[in-house]
């Protein structure tokens, strides 16, 4: 998808929740002129940032970290602005691997910004089913990641069906917006693997457009 727009003529590319996420380092034919902006809380982007510096990386021009703690009262939307990042431009936003983290108030916020968005960007979420829409060879990897979050201090705190993040993208002012289960994403990108590695039924995907 990432690839599809930067063809067509998108540059910017927002990682929220970024992490350890690799994009800017594996994709150096998407950059420049694509520039990559990774959005995520301070202590874990500090860190990423000697880390790159130490493999030799570095934090090159097309790569801007934006530190924000999406909790607190951090609006990551003027600091994203402060980084260089053009409002008034398409981009592509990915949001994998956090709203579980995020109460339902803070994914509400995230969804009305990123619906702010300039006309022909695009909004990936991933989310996390509840336990009775999981299959039920899913249920126990489901009940192992719910504990270890919570072990480790960061507890799940939504847990979403399609028809509940359909809604809150059409509330939030999404001009389309559409639902990617697990078992599609297997059937179009892990159909012909030979090791059996299939998605989990329990993870889909929020595809919304402005």
């Amino acid at each position: 998808m990432l690839a599809d727009s930067v063809a067509a003529g998108v540059g910017q590319f927002v990682v929220l929740g970024a992490g350890l996420d690799s994009v800017a380092q594996r994709r150096t034919d998407l950059a420049p002129p694509l520039q990559v902006f990774e959005v995520d809380q301070p202590g874990p982007q500090t860190w990423k940032r000697a880390r790159l510096h130490e493999l030799g990386y570095g934090v090159p021009d097309h790569l801007h970290l934006v530190p924000v703690d999406f909790e607190a009262d951090d609006d990551w939307w003027p600091r994203l602005a402060g980084s260089g990042f053009d409002p008034h431009r398409p981009a592509v936003m990915a949001a994998t691997g956090l709203v579980q983290y995020l109460t339902r108030e803070a994914t509400e916020d995230l969804l009305s910004r990123a619906a702010r968005l300039a006309p022909g960007s695009t909004v990936l979420v991933s989310f996390l089913l509840p336990m009775e829409m999981l299959d039920e060879d899913d249920k126990p990897g489901l009940k192992a990641s719910s504990a270890g979050a919570e072990s480790s201090g960061t507890p799940f705190a939504g847990l979403y069906s399609p028809d509940d993040m359909l809604r809150m993208a059409r509330e939030a002012g999404f001009a389309s917006a559409e639902h990617l289960s697990g078992r599609t994403v297997s059937d179009r990108y892990l159909a012909d693997r030979e090791d059996g590695l299939r998605a989990s039924s329990g993870e889909d995907f929020l595809v919304a457009r402005t």
